[in-house]
């Protein structure tokens, strides 16, 4: 059975933990027109449908792919946190490396300088 474009949404916004009532309010529509897309009750906009992959942070394409589970991959590959947020932490982590490589050489050496107790 093919899957339909509001069960879709739907289970890209579960597996994100949001409610209905979350993405309508980023949405800035009713939680009421917002259940009528998950139902395929109205006819959604290619503009709609940016702003809720946007706001599910996917790719409008996830939302026209066969895959059961493209949106989800990202999510249960990378916790509860997107690919993004994995790539920006990496960056931080390598320049909080470096500051400390820079720290660590500015400190005077233990050996430089000190005595041996005892001789």
């Amino acid at each position: 059975m093919k899957t339909s474009l509001g069960q879709k949404i739907r289970r890209i916004r579960v597996s994100k933990e949001l409610t209905q009532d979350n993405l309508a309010y980023e949405l800035g529509i009713t939680k009421s027109a917002y259940s009528k897309i998950e139902r395929d009750e109205t006819n959604v906009s290619i503009a709609r449908l940016t702003e809720i992959a946007k706001t599910l942070e996917v790719n409008i394409v996830d939302f026209f792919n066969d895959s059961e589970n493209t949106a989800e991959d990202s999510k249960s590959n990378y916790g509860f946190a997107t690919k993004r947020d994995i790539e920006e932490m990496a960056k931080m982590i390598e320049a909080l490396s470096k500051d400390v490589s820079l720290l660590k050489a500015s400190l005077p050496s233990k050996s430089k300088g000190t005595k041996s107790k005892g001789k």
